[in-house]
């Protein structure tokens, strides 16, 4: 038992040691990020206000379908794209605070290789999972 607690605390600051090297890569990232979905947005809304249609058809009875579509699609997009600026912002300001690599619902540490394949994460699997509706059963 001892044996185990020592090797799950080598661990934590193993994981604490490469999220303090990693925090200034992990930040560019996080600012390359948020700067793509600032140009993305502006580029969708600027879009959505010149009223720009598909331009070089004719008018056909499908016209209006298709536009109708296209507004569809980009209001998905925009919505990706507030969601995920907001994300990043999120991640961004717990980093100045300190708190990023911890959940934000119950305070545990959430595992590096999470971190670095999803650095935007706030949450550990537990509350992802639960945040999800997912219960232990995976249902």
């Amino acid at each position: 038992m001892v044996q185990s607690s020592l090797a799950s605390s080598r661990r934590q600051h193993a994981g604490a040691r490469w999220l303090v090297r990693q925090l200034p890569a992990l930040r560019d990232e996080l600012e390359r990020q948020r700067d793509f979905r600032e140009e993305q947005l502006a580029h969708l809304l600027a879009h959505d206000e010149n009223g720009t249609s598909l331009i070089g058809y004719g008018p056909r009875a499908t016209d209006g379908d298709a536009a109708r579509a296209l507004r569809e699609v980009r209001a998905l997009l925009v919505s990706g794209a507030r969601r995920a600026l907001a994300d990043i912002e999120l991640a961004l300001a717990r980093m100045s605070e300190g708190g990023y690599g911890r959940c934000r619902a119950c305070d545990a540490g959430i595992p590096i290789a999470v971190l670095a394949a999803i650095p935007t994460t706030t949450l550990c699997r537990v509350c992802q999972l639960s945040a999800e509706g997912v219960t232990s059963t995976g249902s």
